[in-house]
């Protein structure tokens, strides 16, 4: 293997090869980033490309191209035959907790060594870990080793400067040897096209198209379901908080209110996800593979750990082991943070608990704990005729008398 080979495949950059500086753009846009900050973060990176010395820490909220930098930075150093390590924070722990088994000890010690001892190491996205005392051991004995023998070192993080604990600061804040940039959120309104949603189905589903008062067939039991839904859905909208699981039969309108929901956090300039589950997974799947357009960390992560989620059709997805997996991961993420999440699902709430419901025997019992929380879910059952069809006339049958021969 050539040494140019062993220098990119040390990097473990994988599908974050494509992202270069020349991909960057330093427009005057600010959609999701305030343009003079962003350009302060992207020529201080290129000065780190040069030089090789310091640390540089670039800081701000998610979505304002830290992780886009990190990658130009890591991709320019192997164009120049540079060792660099890309790691992401969450994944290196991941890993270190897996091989941390005596009979496997090697193994954890060269994932340690590998980013304790990098020539230049890039830590990615350091403060969404879990916060626990074996975590933030494991990270104050890389930086602190680091930092005492003045290796480079960039890292990017979500938190702020001053929500980083006092031996963070002290070394990522080291003025005579730090260079630290925060990179301001944009101003602009985000754009319903990055929301999931098609613009078609967000153009259509809106709070004021959504029939509450039922049609023809509608008991006004049906009916008062419906503008139960549509009133919780509303308040959701408003002010995002815990979770909304709403679930009914097809055609009731629940991905109707899910649209809903994203048009007015667009409007209130929110960052909203939506996802149809099965694709999510088809997404998540697929980016594992060489050819994947974005990695699957990042993709997994801007899931996580948007602002607003909206999960629909829960149950429709295939179930697998990885699936439930992958679903689990997220679901416990959310839940734990009480990050404002909406489930649409065929499968009502009451029904987990039964040995004979199709979710029970589907999802662990920490998933379904999570969704039965009456702490942080609120469950709304829409029950009326199909959405679909309601007030139009039934299709006529084909009757021989007018059913054409062939």
């Amino acid at each position: 293997m050539k040494s140019s080979d062993r220098i990119r495949q040390y990097s473990d950059l994988g599908p974050l090869e494509r992202l270069t500086f020349d991909a960057v753009e330093l427009g005057s846009s600010d959609t999701f980033s305030e343009p003079s900050s962003f350009r302060e973060a992207y020529h201080a990176a290129q000065r780190f490309v040069s030089d090789r010395q310091g640390w540089l820490v670039l800081s701000g909220p998610s979505g304002t191209g830290k992780t886009l930098l990190a990658a130009a930075v890591g991709n320019a150093l192997v164009e120049t035959n540079q060792p660099v390590r890309f790691v992401s924070v969450p994944d290196l722990l991941d890993h270190l907790r897996s091989a941390f088994d005596p009979a496997i000890g090697a193994q954890f010690d060269d994932i340690f060594l590998q980013a304790i001892e990098a020539p230049i190491l890039i830590l990615d996205d350091l403060g969404v870990q879990s916060g626990t005392a074996w975590a933030d051991e494991k990270l104050d004995q890389i930086l602190t080793h680091r930092y005492n023998r003045r290796l480079p070192t960039m890292v990017t993080t979500g938190q702020r400067f001053d929500e980083l604990n006092d031996r963070l600061r002290t070394r990522l804040g080291d003025p005579y040897f730090s260079k630290l940039v925060h990179i301001k959120s944009g101003s602009g309104t985000p754009d319903i096209r990055h929301s999931g949603l098609d613009i078609r189905l967000a153009e259509s589903m809106t709070f004021d198209s959504f029939t509450s008062k039922g049609a023809s067939g509608a008991s006004s039991a049906q009916k008062r379901s419906l503008s139960e839904a549509l009133e919780a859905a509303r308040v959701f909208a408003d002010h995002p908080a815990g979770w909304l699981y709403l679930a009914g039969p097809t055609g009731v309108g629940k991905t109707h209110l899910a649209a809903a929901i994203v048009g007015e956090s667009i409007q209130h300039g929110r960052n909203v996800l939506f996802k149809f589950i099965p694709n999510l997974l088809d997404d998540l799947r697929r980016s594992y593979g060489p050819g994947g357009e974005q990695s699957f960390d990042n993709i997994f992560a801007q899931v996580r750990d948007v602002d607003v989620l909206i999960l629909d059709d829960l149950g429709a997805e295939v179930s697998t082991a990885w699936a439930e997996e992958k679903l689990y991961q997220l679901i416990v993420h959310r839940h734990d943070a009480i990050m404002p999440t909406v489930f649409t699902s065929r499968i009502a709430l009451e029904t987990i608990g039964d040995p004979e419901s199709r979710i029970t025997s589907r999802y662990s019992e920490a998933i379904v704990s999570r969704l039965t929380d009456a702490k942080v879910v609120a469950e709304r059952y829409l029950s009326a005729p199909d959405f679909r069809h309601r007030g139009a006339s039934p299709r006529p049958r084909a009757t021989k008398k007018n059913t054409r021969r062939r």
